[in-house]
């Protein structure tokens, strides 16, 4: 059963959404966190091998993530409904975080990146799939121009966000990957400082 998002973002997932997802959520290791899982989509690309256990959260759970980890059928998964600015787990938890697509919409990123970076070990690692404001025109006027009409219309995501920038202010080291689908996309692994 696909969901109405997974049927919208079928065209990006086809393209280099999923192939960044493809490189970067086989690489998580450890206990793993992934906030906002949404209907489940990273699933597929995570190498089980590698994962003592698999959180998945999201602030309101959606039934299509239930049957994709029935599908999955391993005992290491778990699923609980949180939210990423009120995440309830112990300090120095998790080996990994992974998020994609979240801080788009999240109310305060810094607040939702402070939980994040509270939750991961030292030495964990948070890999990350966001969409940014563009850096390129006509791409980056025409995003700050209509972001306000597409929060109301889409549970709150800012197409107008400088991820990068919170990155660095909540205290976090981070490489990019790749830029991708104009430079509205983003991917990488990013370190506590």
């Amino acid at each position: 059963m696909k969901s109405t998002y997974d049927v919208f973002m079928s065209f990006f997932e086809k393209r280099e959404l999923g192939n960044q997802r493809q490189a970067l959520i086989p690489s998580a290791t450890g206990r793993v966190l992934e906030v906002g899982s949404g209907t489940g989509v990273n699933l597929k690309y995570y190498d089980f091998s590698r994962i003592d256990s698999l959180t998945l959260t999201d602030f309101q759970l959606n039934p299509v993530l239930s049957n994709h980890v029935k599908t999955i059928n391993r005992g290491s998964i778990s699923v609980e409904e949180a939210s990423v600015e009120s995440l309830p787990f112990e300090d120095n938890s998790f080996d990994t975080v992974v998020v994609t697509l979240v801080f788009c919409s999240v109310c305060n990123v810094l607040n939702g990146l402070d939980e994040i970076k509270r939750v991961l070990k030292d030495d964990g690692r948070f890999i990350f799939i966001e969409h940014v404001l563009p850096e390129e025109q006509p791409l980056r006027e025409i995003f700050n121009r209509i972001t306000p009409v597409w929060k109301a219309l889409a549970s709150n995501c800012h197409l107008n966000r400088n991820f990068q920038n919170s990155l660095i202010e909540s205290g976090f080291h981070y490489e990019l990957n790749k830029r991708f689908f104009k430079t509205a996309f983003i991917s990488g692994i990013a370190r506590i400082t």
